[in-house]
C-alpha cells in the first residue's frame, strides 16, 4: 500500500481515525488500533524522522478538527475502559515460576504454536497491535514532547479524570501481587540460605508487603476523596532499597558459596518485581518522578518491548547466563592468578611445571597412536581416546604441572578482574599493562616447557623402542600421515586448532562451574561428614581429601571433560558428516617428533621448516581462540561495556618497545607494591 505513488498518507489516516467512535452497545473494536499502528509501521522502515512526521501528522487531525476529536477520544477511552491491567503490569516482562528449562519449552512451545488472544488484557493488546519484533525499536523514537502533546488534545492530563482512576486501582492490585511475590521469595530457602537471614519477622522482603498494605489501604481512602498520593510510598521505597541491598548481598555470598541456576533465576525474578514495583509507584504518583508523561511513556515502551521479545529464547538464555558467568568466570580468574609470574623464581617454576607436562603428553601422544593401530569401532575408539587424554591430564594436574593452552582461558578471566576494577575506563592502564605483560612472559616459557620436552620426550622414546623392538613405534604410513596433518596449506591443521581453542576455552567454563558447584552444595564440608569415608581413610585423611577438592574440584573436572572433548571430536565429526577434528601444539610438536623418525629423520629442511612452521601456527590459534572467548565472556559477565582498547595497546606496544625483555623474562628486581589493581582484582575475586 505505501509504495503505490498514489498513496496518500494523510487521507489514510483520516479513514482509520474516522472509523473510531464510541459503540454504547458493543465492545471497542481493537481492529482500528492495529490499522492505526500498521499506519506507523509502514514509515518505520524509512527513519525516526518519518515516525515523528507521522504522529505530529496524527495530533494535528486532531486538532484542526472537534468533532473528530471527541469521537476518537471517545473511542480511545472506551477501549482503555474495557481493558484488564493488573496482570499485565504485575507479570509482563518478569521471569515465571518456573525452572530454566520449563521456561525454555514453554518459549520454544510458544513460538511454534501461539497462546489463543483474550484481546481485552492489555498484554494481548499490544500483542494485537504490535506483531512485529522490532515495533517497540520506532515506538520508543516518538519524543516525550510529542506524546505530550497528544496527552494535551485528548485532555488526558487532567489527573482527576475518572479513567486515570480506575487504572490506578488497577496498579494498586498489580502492586500487591508483586510484594506477595517479593515476599515469597524472599523467604524462599534458597534465599535464605545465602543470605543467612534468621528469623523471618526480620527480612525487609516481608516487610514491605505488610508496609504496601498499609499504603494501599490510605490510597484507596485518599482516591476515593480525589486527593493526591504524594510521598505515600516513601516508605515503602526505603524498604524496596533494603531489598534490593539484600540481592546484592546475595550475589556477593554468591562469590564464596556459588550459585545455582534455580537462585540466579530467583534473584532476577526478585530485581524485575522490585524494579516494577517502584516504576508503579512513581505512575501511581506516590513517589517522585520528574516527567510524569516521560514514565507513563518508557513504561508503555518497555511493555511493548516486552511483548514483542516474550518468546525470545535468547533473552532469557543472555539474562541467566550473564548471571551464572560472573560466577564461573570469578572462579576462572582464581585459578589464573598463578598463571602470572612476578619473579623469577615464580618463572622457573612454572618453566618445571609445563616441562613434566610435555614429557607426559609425548606419551600420551603415544598411547593414542597406539590405540589408533587396534582398529577398534568408531565408538569404542572414541572412548579409549577420550580416556587417553582424560585420565592423562588429571594425572599432569595431580603432579602439579601445567599445560600452557590452558592458560588464556584463566588469565583472561584474571585481566578482565583487573578491567572491571578499574571501572572498564583502563584509568590505571600502566598497571593493567603490567600484569599483562606478566602472562605474556608466563605464556611464553610454558609454552616452550611444553613444546620442547613434548618433542624431545618423543624423540627419545622413539629412537628407544625401535632400538629395543627392532622396529619404530609409528609405522611410515601413520609418520607421513602425521606430518601431513600439520601442513597448514595442505591439511585443515589451522580450522582444526581453532576447534581445539573453543574446547579449551569450554574446558575453562567447565572449571569454574564445577567450582561454583563444589562450593554452593558444599562438597568437601559432605565428604569430612562421610562416615564410612572417616572410617576407611581416617579423620585426617578425609580431612585433607576435603581440602584438595575444595581447591581443586573444577581442574580436575576441567581437565577430564577436556580430554574427552578432544579424544571424541573426530567420532563426532563422522557422525555429523563433517571435518571435525582437533590439533593442539604440544601434541603436534610430539607428533612431529614421531613423525620424523618413522622417516628416519631423512627430510628435506624444507619439510622440517614446514612441519615447525605448523607446530607453531597451530599453537597460535589455539590461545588465540581460546584467550578472545574467554576474554570477551568474563567482559560481559562483569559488564564491561566500554574498554579503552586503543589506549591499553598504546600502553603495551610502548612497553614492548622500550622493555621488550619482560615480556620473555622477568625483571631482576620486581617491586612489593607495583601492582595495586592487580591485588585489588585478586581481593575482589576471592
Amino acid at each position: 500500500m505505501a509504495t503505490n505513488p498514489n498513496y496518500n498518507i494523510r487521507g489514510a489516516l483520516l479513514t482509520i481515525l474516522n472509523g473510531m467512535g464510541p459503540d454504547t452497545e458493543h465492545e471497542a473494536d481493537i481492529a482500528h488500533l492495529c490499522h492505526l499502528m500498521e499506519w506507523f509501521r509502514e514509515g518505520a522502515s524509512g527513519s525516526d524522522f518519518e515516525i515523528e512526521r507521522r504522529f505530529s501528522m496524527l495530533v494535528e487531525a486532531l486538532e484542526q478538527s472537534n468533532d473528530l476529536r471527541v469521537q476518537v477520544k471517545g473511542y480511545l477511552e472506551q477501549f482503555l475502559k474495557e481493558s484488564r491491567y493488573r496482570y499485565t503490569f504485575a507479570e509482563l516482562g518478569i521471569l515465571g515460576n518456573e525452572t530454566f528449562g520449563q521456561a525454555m519449552k514453554n518459549r520454544i512451545f510458544q513460538r511454534l504454536l501461539p497462546a489463543t488472544v483474550e484481546d481485552k488484557t492489555v498484554r494481548e493488546s499490544l500483542s494485537l497491535m504490535f506483531t512485529k519484533p522490532d515495533d517497540h525499536e520506532w515506538l520508543e523514537s516518538i519524543s516525550v514532547a510529542s506524546w505530550t502533546r497528544l496527552f494535551h488534545v485528548l485532555e488526558w492530563l487532567d489527573p482527576a479524570m475518572p479513567l486515570w482512576k480506575r487504572i490506578q486501582h488497577e496498579m494498586l492490585e498489580a502492586m500487591e501481587m508483586l510484594a506477595v511475590r517479593i515476599a515469597a521469595l524472599g523467604i524462599d530457602s534458597e534465599v535464605v540460605r545465602c543470605l543467612g537471614i534468621s528469623e523471618r519477622h526480620t527480612s525487609p522482603f516481608v516487610e514491605q508487603h505488610l508496609e504496601l498494605r498499609n499504603m494501599i489501604g490510605q490510597a484507596h481512602e485518599k482516591l476515593s476523596n480525589m486527593e493526591p498520593l504524594h510521598d505515600l510510598g516513601d516508605h515503602l521505597d526505603v524498604l524496596l532499597d533494603q531489598c534490593q541491598g539484600q540481592i546484592k548481598k546475595a550475589y556477593a555470598q554468591a562469590r564464596a558459596q556459588g550459585i545455582s541456576v534455580t537462585l540466579s533465576m530467583q534473584l532476577i525474578r526478585l530485581e524485575q518485581s522490585i524494579n516494577r514495583m517502584r516504576r508503579l509507584l512513581q505512575l501511581l504518583g506516590a513517589l517522585p518522578t520528574e516527567d510524569r508523561v516521560g514514565t507513563c511513556v518508557q513504561f508503555f515502551c518497555t511493555l511493548t518491548k516486552e511483548e514483542n521479545r516474550k518468546h525470545s529464547i535468547t533473552d532469557l538464555w543472555r539474562g541467566l547466563t550473564d548471571k551464572l558467568a560472573l560466577r564461573i568466570t570469578e572462579h576462572a580468574s582464581q585459578s589464573g592468578e598463578k598463571y602470572a609470574t612476578e619473579t623469577r623464581s615464580e618463572y622457573w617454576k612454572m618453566a618445571r611445571a609445563a616441562m613434566g607436562a610435555g614429557v607426559i603428553i609425548a606419551l600420551l601422544s603415544l598411547f593414542k597412536a597406539g590405540i589408533s593401530s587396534w582398529h577398534l569401532p568408531p565408538f569404542w575408539e572414541a572412548v579409549f581416546f577420550s580416556l587417553n587424554y582424560g585420565i592423562g591430564f588429571v594425572i599432569i594436574h595431580l603432579l602439579g604441572f601445567t599445560i600452557a593452552t590452558k592458560q588464556p582461558a584463566m588469565t583472561a578471566a584474571r585481566i578482565a578482574a583487573a578491567i572491571d576494577a578499574a571501572n572498564g575506563r583502563l584509568s590505571s592502564a600502566d598497571r593493567v599493562a603490567d600484569l599483562i605483560t606478566q602472562v605474556a612472559r608466563t605464556q611464553f616459557i610454558a609454552i616452550w616447557g611444553n613444546v620442547l620436552p613434548a618433542f624431545a620426550t618423543a624423540t627419545v622414546v622413539a629412537v628407544g623402542l625401535t632400538f629395543l623392538l627392532g622396529e619404530p613405534p609409528i609405522e611410515v604410513e601413520k609418520g607421513e600421515k602425521m606430518l601431513l596433518e600439520l601442513n597448514p596449506l595442505l591439511s585443515a591443521a589451522l580450522p582444526h586448532a581453532a576447534i581445539a581453542g573453543i574446547f579449551l576455552f569450554l574446558a575453562g567454563v567447565i572449571s569454574g562451574y564445577y567450582d561454583n558447584l563444589s562450593i554452593y552444595h558444599r562438597i568437601p564440608d559432605r565428604i569430612r561428614k562421610v562416615p564410612w569415608l572417616r572410617k576407611r581413610l581416617g579423620v585426617v585423611r578425609a580431612n585433607k581429601l576435603a581440602d584438595y577438592l575444595s581447591k581443586n574440584t573444577g581442574a580436575l573436572a576441567g581437565n577430564f571433560f577436556f580430554g574427552c572433548m578432544l579424544g571424541s571430536a573426530g567420532f563426532v565429526g563422522l557422525i555429523l558428516g563433517l571435518p571435525i577434528d582437533i590439533r593442539h601444539i604440544t601434541f603436534s610438536a610430539a607428533n612431529m617428533a614421531y613423525g620424523f623418525q618413522a622417516q628416519e629423520f631423512m627430510l628435506s629442511g624444507l619439510d622440517v621448516a614446514i612441519a615447525a612452521m605448523g607446530v607453531f601456527l597451530i599453537g597460535m590459534v589455539n590461545l588465540g581462540v581460546s584467550f578472545s572467548l574467554a576474554f570477551f565472556t568474563a567482559l560481559r559477565a562483569r559488564g564491561v561495556r566500554k574498554l579503552e582498547s586503543l589506549s591499553l595497546a598504546g600502553r603495551i606496544f610502548k612497553r614492548f618497545f622500550t622493555s621488550p625483555g619482560e615480556f620473555f623474562y622477568p625483571p631482576k628486581e620486581t617491586g612489593t607494591a607495583d601492582n595495586d589493581l592487580t591485588a585489588s582484582a585478586k581481593v575482589e575475586s576471592k
